[in-house]
């Protein structure tokens, strides 16, 4: 039994199962708790029976912010700064990184609808899909620079592999946002819509990708993403260490304390 909660809807409809973030006044920004239910609940539905695809999606003008700098904040809080590098290291990028393997894993098709914008693991999140979607006014930006951080979440392997070492290479870089018609001519997603019809075109492409036995996909899929699975993993590794040793450093320290002293003052 797949039950919903406040902050994750989970719907099912004509063999299509949905997972929709629904924390529109925290930008569907993501918690350990949080993020691990998101990928439970697509795993889940594709152990379903009658559900042959997903659709990943997020209430509101956001698809998904990220980190939920408010839970940061509350460890900055509680533990001091070397608390909360602890938790970003042992608790936070572990779980989004088991997120993304179970999104990349998932045997049934998972269609990422980009309801709005989508930003670090927010973007990486989608990237891990089969499928990306987007609504016209949906903006992305792979954000971890302003942290000082690398992605943590399948974005360095993921991006580059979508869009091209070089456009990748200036988003990660840079930080900045690039628009829906961008990221549809770059590759990154595949179709863009008016926001009203997102939902339905997303049902409607996930519907579209059960025509065989979900058993076929599933292998097909295993087969497809066969040696991309193991250079994911290896970079998701690699990731999660670089950024370990990238958030003892002075000048990375510095940005993510930054943050947490500007919500502070904004809160």
């Amino acid at each position: 039994m797949i039950e919903s909660t406040d902050d994750i809807v989970i719907d099912t409809v004509d063999g299509v199962g949905t997972v929709r973030l629904n924390r529109p006044d925290r930008g569907n920004s993501v918690t350990p708790d949080v993020v691990t239910r998101m990928g439970d609940a697509v795993a889940d539905l594709a152990e379903t029976d009658g559900i042959g695809a997903v659709v990943l999606t997020g209430t509101g003008k956001v698809f998904c912010a990220g980190a939920d700098v408010k839970d940061m904040y509350a460890v900055y809080s509680a533990d001091g700064a070397d608390g909360l590098m602890d938790y970003l290291a042992v608790t936070w990028m572990p779980a989004v990184q088991r997120t993304v393997r179970l999104l990349w894993n998932t045997p049934v098709p998972v269609i990422a609808a980009y309801n709005g914008h989508a930003t670090a693991g927010g973007l990486d999140f989608g990237l891990s899909c089969d499928v990306r979607l987007a609504a016209s006014q949906a903006r992305f930006a792979e954000s971890y620079v302003n942290l000082g951080m690398v992605p943590v979440a399948g974005g360095a392997y993921l991006l580059p592999k979508l869009i091209g070492l070089e456009k990748a290479s200036r988003m990660i870089a840079t930080g900045e946002f690039i628009d829906a018609a961008q990221a549809l001519a770059a590759g990154m997603v595949s179709e863009v819509c008016d926001t009203e019809d997102l939902a339905r075109r997303a049902a409607e492409v996930a519907r579209e990708m059960t025509h065989g036995p979900v058993a076929t996909y599933a292998n097909a899929k295993r087969i497809a993403r066969a040696a991309a699975t193991l250079e994911l993993d290896a970079a998701l590794k690699e990731s999660l260490a670089a950024n370990i040793a990238l958030i003892a450093r002075p000048e990375v320290r510095k940005l993510v304390l930054n943050v947490m002293e500007q919500y502070s003052l904004a809160n």
